[in-house]
């Protein structure tokens, strides 16, 4: 059984894929820095079967968060 805000995670994702970058880091500032990444992997780990799409999404995440965030 999962832990994580399910529905918030989807919503970021979807936010990333739809390329809204800045609505994406907003969505992770009010989701918690500090669970965010953690439970996204495992939020990517539920939807995703190969690895290298895991790891591409989490990736463009952190990528994503720190480009804009040191602005």
């Amino acid at each position: 059984m999962t832990t994580f805000k399910h529905g918030e995670l989807y919503k970021i994702h979807s936010s990333m894929l739809d390329g809204q970058r800045k609505k994406a880091v907003r969505q992770i500032d009010d989701y918690g820095l500090y669970d965010f990444f953690d439970d996204y992997r495992s939020f990517l780990d539920e939807i995703y079967v190969e690895d290298s799409a895991i790891l591409q999404y989490l990736t463009d995440a952190v990528v994503t968060y720190h480009r804009i965030k040191n602005r």
